[in-house]
Formats: C-alpha cells, structure tokens, sequence
C-alpha cells in the first residue's frame, strides 16, 4: 500500500512545467493547429522514455478490457497493444491543448455537451464540494461558469502548487481559481475551507489517488482488481456538510462532454459506522469512474501502477 502512494508521488513528471510551457509557446505562435502537429513529436518521445508511464497504461488498458469483456460491452475489439497505449498517450497529450484552451477561455460554453447540468445551475452561489478524478480535463469546468461569477477552489498537492499557480498566471492573470496547497484532507482544511463554502464559493478535490502521508486509504475493487483509495474527500465532506457532486470532462468522438452527478446533498459519517459509510460513498464514486472509462477509455491519466497487486 505505501508503495503505491509513493509510486504515483515519486513518479517523474514528464507531463510537468516544462512541457505546458512548450505547448503554450506554440499554442500563441501557430494556434491548435501547429500544437497538434508538434504533440505528435512529444507524445513519441514521452512514450518511447516514460517506460513506468508505458507499462502502467497498458496495464490499465487491459484491465479496462477484461473488465468490459465480463459485461460484454469492451471498448476495444482484441486485448489492447502498445498501439493502443500510444493512443492513451496522445489523448493526454490533446488533453494537455484542451486544458491550455479552457484556461485561456478559448471554450465557449456552447460547444459543450452537459450531462446533469441542473446539478450546476443549483449550486451557482453555494457553498459545493466537486469530487473529481485524473480523468479528461477538469479545466472545461472554466467553460460552464463562464457567465456565472462563480469562485473556485482547488486542492492540489503541495509539491506541484507553486508551479502550477505560476503557469496559470502565465496562460491567464485574471484567472478566478485559488489553488489551496495540502498534504493531506482532515480537520485543518475543513477549518480553512468552511469560511468559503459560507460564501458559496466551490472546491474541487480529487479522489483517485491515496494520500502522500496518510494512512486514511479504502481498499476497493476497482476494474476487477483491489485498488487503494483515498477517504480524504469524504471526511472533508462530512466535516463541511455541503452537498457533494461528482464531476467527469472529456472529450468523447471530438464532444467536448461534462457529466455531474449528485452523490449526496451531505455527507454524514457516524463515528459508529464512519469505516462502512466510507467505503459505501467510495464504492459509489469508483462505479461511476468505471462507467466512464467504458465510455473514453483513453481518459483516465494515473500513469502509475495503480493496482495492489
């Protein structure tokens, strides 16, 4: 278990600084166009030299697949190659030009495909938790608040934040996200958080990847296989009490999609069943992943060994 948090933490960031400021670059020279055609360069050599990255894709592609096969419904018609790992890469590669473009505000809201959207509209101006995961591009939420002034915060890891907070004011100074540094979910967030959620501000947490330093993890299957899953999200809810939605973007055929669902309009973890209630809400959300990786396989971005075993 603690192998694979530090896996994903010590992990080499090809897919880093460096590489969106190359894409930016290219993206004000030559516009989507030129950056396509230059990604294509990139994703090979990231592909050729990310060996852990490769094999971790492949991974997840097979096991997406044999999973599909027992429900008859596998997005791919033989067990995936390292083809297919290719095209995983570049999808990430095109997701890393889409999150430059809804950063920029370059997505009007209309070329978007809304699942769910009244869950939005009933949140606009109220204190909302967004569980999210490394799956497609969270950035086209931009897109949908558009003409909403809405407040957005995000809890990133703490070893990125500095960096990523210095590009966004490179893409954009007027950029209207608050990157909130963590380590870990518990009590001192919620304390820094719940003066926003009474000014209806929203947080966007991720809940696919364990934490850094923390033993709060959930063992649950996840694509027919044990996984490691992070409470954190959960126990910030709990301690918020403010609704929770589950939010996936993506593009899927060249639409650009964003589904929400609702998972709860609170969170309530009861010290005497707080482990069961846990794994209840977590086993809700992986469901939900799951479908959505039958749907794009190719949009889910953990390039790490995911699995226990």
């Amino acid at each position: 278990m603690q192998r694979q948090t530090q896996h994903w933490n010590q992990t080499k960031e090809r897919g880093g600084l460096g590489l969106l400021t190359l894409v930016l670059y290219f993206y004000r020279l030559g516009g989507r166009w030129l950056c396509k055609a230059i990604l294509y360069f990139i994703i090979v050599w990231y592909w050729l030299f990310a060996v852990t990255a490769r094999e971790a894709s492949l991974t997840y592609l097979r096991q997406l697949h044999d999973f599909a096969g027992q429900q008859s419904s596998s997005p791919f018609s033989a067990t995936p190659t390292w083809i297919h790992s290719y095209q995983h890469f570049m999808q990430f590669g095109l997701s890393i030009l889409d999150k430059m473009e809804g950063w920029l505000g370059h997505i009007p809201e209309q070329q978007l495909q809304l699942f769910g959207h009244e869950h939005f509209q009933q949140a606009y101006q109220k204190g909302t938790l967004l569980v999210v995961s490394h799956f497609g591009n969270i950035e086209l939420l931009r897109a949908i608040k558009a003409e909403h002034p809405q407040k957005i915060n995000v809890l990133v890891y703490q070893k990125h934040a500095t960096q990523f907070n210095a590009f966004l004011k490179k893409l954009n100074d007027q950029v209207d996200v608050n990157l909130i540094s963590v380590d870990e979910l518990g009590l001192e967030t919620a304390i820094l958080l719940e003066d926003k959620m009474q000014q209806g501000e929203w947080v966007i947490v991720a809940a696919d990847r364990a934490p850094v330093h923390s033993d709060r993890v959930q063992h649950i299957e996840f694509l027919g296989n044990d996984a490691v899953w992070p409470q954190g999200a959960w126990i910030l809810a709990n301690l918020l009490k403010v609704p929770v939605l589950a939010v996936f973007c993506y593009r899927e055929r060249q639409q650009l999609q964003v589904h929400i669902h609702k998972l709860a309009d609170v969170v309530n973890l009861p010290r005497q069943t707080r482990q069961h209630a846990i794994q209840e809400i977590t086993t809700q959300y992986v469901h939900l992943l799951e479908q959505h990786c039958l749907r794009a396989p190719y949009q889910w971005f953990n390039f790490y060994h995911f699995w226990t075993k």
